[in-house]
């Protein structure tokens, strides 16, 4: 393996035109690059240009831009300032403290987290997820699942393959396809999802402006009580449970609104529609036992990805120094990279159980509140049987005896008394 320094200015123009195995890229302190691998350089004034016949490691100024043609094995950048750019990776990816982040097109998966700057994609086979992001998400087609958490700026999707997830979206959300569901939460500007094939999940209020969800499924919208809203909501069945105003049912739908405001949201499904306060479930299911227990897991569950995320930072900081002793730096670091994208997964998997047991709660809220049994109504106090007293016979057996009742007389009479 061949080890070299390359004496280099504060911002460096690096470029790895292909790399035959691994590309892995971090900074260090120095004005200069150290390569690690099989390799060959070039350099033309300020920029270095690279190739790899096997597995290339770099180290870098923090300051430096990147630029990565081509890699066959899998990639991880982190924690460089300078602009990186990305034409063809056949593994997965890993990117991670950047700035302005442009991807062409990446085979395998695609992980983007706390990025200073803008993201860009043009096609992700695999699953993509992106979290932290300082500006804007765009992105052309996603094969796998697309997940997108506290982005500043906004979010725009050309296709998306599997489930889309967005939460907590600063600017404008627009999503031109989506092959399956659609999960919205939390987002701060215009939203419009021109067609999803499934179905359409929408907590929280809006800004002011139009909307327009559009699904062949179904869609379920959790408003805000208090929230503004102009609605029109058409569908082959719509179920209405919000305080609506000035409501009015046409012919495959119903128009209504909630108080005084610009919000205006145009909903389309070929399934139901569901409108519904945002609240989980009524607070009479709230005291009960059994859903104390439920928001409880899901509370813990929800929390469940980032905890295992720095479970794991914890113990290979801690151990990372003795594993790179005992088996060498690339084998540490291998470890390291899969390690963090197990975690990256673990995260996913976590809000998506957390989601779907949101569902399942409200779903067995529901059916719990369809079912119930009415109250016991209440019973009429009964006395207890009353009993002849002892005089009271006497009496009506010297009746009998003096010829003044028959005997049948007697015994009606006795069965008065004891009524």
């Amino acid at each position: 393996m061949a080890i070299d320094r390359i004496e280099t200015g504060k911002m460096p123009q690096i470029e790895v035109s292909d790399c035959a195995g691994d590309l892995i890229i971090r900074p260090w302190m120095e004005m200069a690059i150290q390569a690690k691998g099989d390799f060959q350089v070039e350099q033309v004034e300020s920029s270095h240009f690279f190739s790899s016949a096997g597995d290339l490691r770099l180290f870098v100024p923090e300051e430096a831009a990147v630029k990565v043609q081509n890699v066959r094995g899998d990639l991880s950048i982190k924690s460089i300032r300078g602009d990186v750019s990305l034409g063809d990776v056949r593994g997965d990816a890993i990117l991670v403290g950047l700035g302005m982040v442009k991807v062409g097109e990446i085979h395998g998966d695609l992980a983007a987290k706390n990025l200073e700057g803008p993201l860009s994609i043009e096609w992700v086979h695999g699953d993509a997820v992106a979290r932290n992001i300082g500006g804007m998400l765009s992105a052309g087609v996603v094969h796998g699942d697309f997940a997108a958490y506290y982005v500043n700026g906004d979010v725009r999707l050309d296709q998306g393959k599997g489930d889309i997830n967005l939460k907590t979206v600063n600017g404008e959300v627009s999503i031109n396809s989506g092959s399956r569901d659609v999960n919205l939460r939390n987002l701060g500007g215009i939203c419009l999802v021109h067609r999803a094939d499934g179905d359409i999940r929408l907590k929280g209020g809006l800004c002011e402006g139009e909307h327009t969800l559009t699904a062949s499924g179904d869609i379920v919208v959790r408003w805000p009580a208090n929230a503004p809203l102009h609605v029109v909501a058409m569908a082959p069945e719509v179920r209405n449970r919000l305080p609506l105003q000035d409501l009015k049912n046409l012919d495959g739908g119903l128009v209504g609104r909630l108080g005084d405001g610009d919000t205006a949201v145009t909903l389309t499904a070929d399934g139901r529609i569901v409108l519904k306060e945002e609240r989980l479930v009524d607070e009479k299911w709230e005291t009960g036992q059994r859903e104390a227990f439920d928001m409880d897991f899901m509370t813990d569950l929800a929390g469940l990805g980032e905890r295992v995320a720095a479970e794991v930072n914890h113990h290979m900081a801690r151990f990372g120094t003795e594993i790179e002793n005992y088996f060498g730096p690339d084998f540490a670091q291998n470890i390291s990279e899969k390690v963090s994208w197990q975690a990256e997964k673990a995260a996913r998997k976590a809000e998506a159980a957390a989601e779907k047991a949101h569902r399942y709660a409200e779903r067995e809220a529901a059916r719990a509140a369809k079912y119930a049994p009415p109250p016991p109504r209440p019973r009429k106090a009964q006395t207890a049987a009353r009993k002849a007293s002892t005089e009271e016979q006497l009496k009506i057996l010297r009746m009998v005896e003096k010829g003044t009742i028959s005997p049948d007389e007697a015994s009606t009479l006795l069965q008065a008394l004891e009524q």
